[in-house]
């Protein structure tokens, strides 16, 4: 009987098998591997726990059958997923890192001043900004990602105490000219980008808005 043991605490994941078919061990590990992969909620709750283990027998069904249908074309497969492993791991403790952060969204009005410092935000006035900001997005965004956003300054002094305190959410725009904006929260963006190298903002796509 196999058995998946999860311990989402070590950030640690193991496998335990007894099978007798060549096939039953690969579709097991082919499972286990794809559904790491396509996992987007991380273990720290265990109701996420328990819907992989769920979301796993169902996937060893299907990874069984096509190991039997096509074994070289499946096992090809399974070793390139196999070399993904590592990459796979640090992408769901990223997730958990995010999971882990008090973030709230930002209240519009109460970031007018700061927001109005943008030509584009100004020219729109209070009551269009803030109908703008209301139609964005919780978005995930990474480090390498920062390039591409203006008025981010990577050498702020970061927020202190980020995991102790509620965080609202960095506002980043795209405006009609295809560029982005870092509107606020450059000091809480710059400290959640040094804990965890990825942090979720405020995403408003504001490419098609009209003045």
């Amino acid at each position: 009987m196999n058995r998946l043991v999860i311990n989402s605490r070590m950030k640690n994941i193991f496998l335990t098998e007894s099978t007798n078919s060549p096939y039953d061990a690969l579709a097991h590990d082919y499972a286990f591997l794809y559904n790491i992969k396509t996992n987007r909620n991380g273990f720290e709750d265990e109701s996420n726990h328990k819907s992989f283990v769920r979301k796993h027998e169902g996937l060893k069904a299907q990874a069984l059958a096509q190991f039997k249908a096509n074994y070289e074309q499946m096992y090809k497969k399974y070793i390139a997923l196999k070399k993904q492993y590592p990459a796979m791991l640090k992408q769901m403790n990223q997730a958990e890192s995010i999971q882990e952060m008090a973030y709230q969204k930002p209240n519009f009005e109460n970031f007018w001043d700061r927001a109005r410092q943008n030509t584009f935000i100004n020219s729109l006035g209070l009551e269009k900004w803030v109908e703008l900001a209301q139609t964005g997005k919780a978005s995930k965004i990474s480090k390498p990602s920062l390039d591409n956003i203006l008025d981010y300054d990577p050498y702020v002094e970061p927020k202190p105490n980020l995991n102790s305190s509620h965080v609202n959410m960095p506002m980043i725009l795209k405006t009609p000219m295809g560029d982005y904006h870092l509107i606020s929260g450059n000091a809480e963006l710059k400290g959640i980008m040094d804990m965890h190298g990825n942090a979720k903002v405020w995403f408003i796509d504001g490419s098609q808005a009209e003045v």
